[in-house]
């Protein structure tokens, strides 16, 4: 998907919000820095990783993160050739007191394991237009907001890994016949490259090779448990070639699957 850029027809508030714009960025290089804004703007990053300067501090930033920036504060971002975002820019007498009640300030701007609302701002600025902007705007700011708990820093990045959901994801579904490096990074909205690098970083290991432990792990179970048919427990592992199976298998055993199976047995 390219660039998309949508301009926001002017709405009367008298203590609302006014919403300026709602863009898809895929080139950052090309943007001039530092930014200095004379809106608020609320971004989500939607794939690679960078580094949030702001208010003499570093906030690291990668897909599913959401930050905020304020009218006249400078900022700048130092980020990969795989770095895109979206973002909404708002003002209007309400948008300050909005921001204060949630807490939301030059200290808090940074909120990370926001992925679950990816794919929800990507269908909405595909299907803005003059007729729906200020509405499918206003809808998803607040949603966005809705998740954002200052009390007890639920979004901050002390919780819970972001990289721990995509083991939790690959543990539960590794069965799946259409399990890849592909699917995973298309869900969690990441590229196979930088998702390829993060795994090694993560687990020492390549995502084929996590994969495959998993899979050969269970088929091992499989055996123990006096099944015996290695078709059936190749496609139950996950695998749809027998042959591959059984190569992988012996690679991580020594054995192949027969060899294994008849060790079990006797």
């Amino acid at each position: 998907m390219d660039d998309v850029c949508n301009f926001i027809p002017p709405k009367n508030h008298k203590d609302g919000l006014e919403f300026l714009h709602f863009v898809y960025e895929t080139n950052i290089k090309k943007l001039r820095q530092p930014f200095v804004h004379f809106n608020f703007y609320i971004y989500l990053v939607v794939n690679g990783t960078g580094v949030l300067k702001f208010n003499n501090n570093e906030f690291s930033l990668e897909s599913g993160d959401v930050f905020f920036a304020f009218p006249e504060k400078s900022f700048s971002i130092d980020a990969d050739d795989n770095f895109t975002f979206l973002y909404i820019s708002f003002n209007g007498p309400g948008a300050q007191p909005l921001l204060s009640s949630l807490n939301i300030n030059k200290e808090n701007c940074v909120y990370h394991g926001f992925n679950n609302i990816l794919s929800f701002w990507m269908d909405a600025v595909k299907r803005i237009n003059k007729n729906n902007a200020n509405v499918l705007t206003e809808s998803v700011l607040m949603y966005t907001l809705s998740f954002i708990d200052n009390s007890d820093n639920t979004n901050r990045k002390d919780s819970k890994d972001k990289f721990e959901s995509i083991l939790e994801y690959i543990n539960h579904n590794f069965t799946s016949k259409d399990m890849s490096l592909k699917k995973v990074a298309d869900i969690f909205f990441y590229s196979e490259k930088y998702l390829s690098s993060l795994f090694v970083k993560k687990t020492g290991k390549k995502f084929s090779q996590y994969l495959n432990d998993l899979r050969i792990s269970y088929a091992m179970q499989l055996f123990s448990s006096k099944k015996t048919n290695i078709c059936e427990i190749s496609r139950l592992s996950g695998y749809t070639d027998q042959f591959y199976f059984s190569k992988v298998f012996k690679r991580h055993t020594g054995k192949t699957p027969s060899e294994y199976a008849k060790s079990i047995s006797s």
